[in-house]
């Protein structure tokens, strides 16, 4: 009996229309998934082919459809929509006409072009307007701009951000947020080595001072986080970082 319902009914509706009707016949709980899986176990088909797409007999009668096919010349689908809605006195929504015109492969007409000859709309209108009173004068400066070394915490990451008198190598501005642990590093110590970063040694992302920070490889960056070591005791924390870099050479060995 459920075999036969599914055959009947699957080549008039989707899968998700198809499980609703199954569910309501028959008092059950089915999921999608499951009456997908019988669909194929018993290699049920629609029947259904590219040029005759799902709902072809639920969704469309033969007179919304010619409807859309004649207005899809003249209306974006926005707009056809309003039009069909009001006609036929029903409510579909735009991405179900959408899908109607992509499924059977109808378009417009239209290419999105202004035809060779047509006159631009503010076409004349050049210099027709000036500056007025709400309009940014030369000079002006944004009332939510930073001052140098002004400080944010990046909500991403949770580092401190500090704005300094760098070059951003973005967008050629003579001022940029950079991490602060960072810029107090090379003001001291130069560069950070390559291949190297910086690490909190209390796991404190706020604490900069440069008593603070210390220079890790990637992999025991890697190591340090997978052990823990910002939730460490502060006792425990010498150990893990000394565990976490014999981890390090024992892998540089291995993979060398």
């Amino acid at each position: 009996m459920h075999i036969a319902f599914l055959r009947a009914n699957y080549p008039l509706m989707k899968i998700p229309e198809l499980t609703i009707a199954f569910n309501a016949t028959f008092d059950t709980a089915k999921t999608y998934d499951q009456i997908n899986a019988v669909l194929c176990r018993y290699k049920i088909k629609s029947g259904r082919t590219v040029g005759n797409p799902v709902g072809t007999l639920i969704a469309w009668n033969p007179e919304q459809a010619e409807f859309l096919r004649e207005g899809y010349r003249r209306l974006t689908v926005p707009e056809l929509t309003i039009a069909l809605n009001t006609h036929f006195s029903i409510n579909k929504r735009p991405r179900q006409v959408e899908a109607f015109l992509k499924n059977r492969r109808i378009l417009s007409g239209r290419t999105g072009r202004y035809p060779k000859g047509s006159v631009p709309m503010n076409k004349g209108t050049k210099g027709l307007t000036g500056p007025n009173r709400t309009s940014f004068k030369k000079g002006n400066v944004p009332p939510n701009r930073k001052p140098l070394g002004s400080e944010r915490i990046d909500s991403k990451d949770g580092y401190t951000l500090l704005k300094v008198a760098e070059l951003d190598p973005y967008t050629g501005y003579p001022t940029r947020f950079k991490l602060k642990h960072v810029h107090i590093w090379e003001k001291i110590n130069g560069p950070v080595p390559d291949g190297m970063c910086l690490a909190f040694r209390d796991g404190n992302k706020e604490n900069c001072v440069i008593e603070n920070l210390m220079p890790v490889s990637r992999t025991e960056l890697l190591l340090l986080n997978q052990h823990g070591y910002r939730e460490t005791p502060a006792e425990l924390k010498p150990s893990i970082f000394a565990i976490a870099k014999l981890e390090a050479k024992i892998k540089k060995r291995i993979f060398a």
